[in-house]
Order: structure tokens, then sequence, then C-alpha cells
């Protein structure tokens, strides 16, 4: 009778611990995912922001927007499965990112069609219920507009 008591005893407490570590497990796994998450979106925000420091112009297009730079193109292209930055035809970021709402503007009006843009708006989302807003400045000089 004490042997089958023991047995009982131990047999719930091996059951509380393998729930104790698929919980842990779980928890794990969602903190991992949301660090993944929060990673690209701001290796997204410092490579958006040191293109746009470094480019002379920037060029709204059909699917989002192109930076020149000196002798370089990088394009921006905001499509379902995330947001592609294209380094002329040698290189493709990809950071798998939800976006909405891509607005540009030049002088705080919208840009619709293909122009030259100042600010660059949209909203990214980490998970399902929490948005991010990002806006992109670009100060141009008098003779970078005259050019």
């Amino acid at each position: 009778m004490e042997v089958t008591v023991a047995m009982l005893i131990s047999a719930i407490c091996i059951s509380i611990c393998y729930t104790a570590y698929a919980l842990v497990g779980d928890y794990y796994k969602a903190f991992a995912h949301k660090n993944e998450t929060v990673d690209r979106l701001l290796s997204l925000r410092h490579v958006i922001q040191a293109d746009f420091t470094k480019s002379k112009n920037i060029l709204r297009s059909s699917d989002g927007f192109t930076l020149a730079q000196d002798s370089i193109f990088i394009h921006y292209q905001f499509a379902e499965k995330g947001i592609l930055r294209k380094l002329g035809e040698v290189h493709t970021d990809t950071f798998d990112l939800k976006f909405a709402l891509l607005e540009t503007y030049f002088e705080q009006v919208e840009a619709l069609e293909a122009d030259t843009i100042d600010q660059v708006r949209f909203t990214v989302f980490l998970d399902k219920q929490f948005p991010v807003k990002m806006q992109f400045d670009k100060y141009y000089s008098a003779q970078d507009l005259f050019k």
C-alpha cells in the first residue's frame, strides 16, 4: 500500500513538472518570436534612416519609393509578404513584416504619383493588435531640389 501511494504521489509530481515545462517552453517560444519581430523592425528602421540620410533624392513609385544616392538606386517595395529593399540588381533584403497605409508626402501634400517626396509614413504590425507607426523625413537643400 505504501509503494502504491508513493508511486501515485511521484506520478502527480511528474505530471506537474511536465506541465510547467510545457508552459515555460511555450512562453519562451512566444518571447523569442516577439524579439525576432522587434529586431526586424529595428533593423528596418535603421536601414531606412541610413538610406534617407545618404540619399540625394527620393522618388515615389507605384509600389514604394526609390532613393537615389551617388551612383546607386535603392528601391523599397511594399509587398504582401513584407518589405523588400533592392540595391540595384545586386542585392535584395527582405523584412518579413506586415505593414499598412504607405503614405508619401512632399511639403505636407500627399504624393500619389511618381515624383519627389520628402516624407514617408507607414504602419508596421508586431502582432495583430500592436501597430507601430513609422515616419522618415528627408530634408533637401535648395541645391538638391533644383538639380
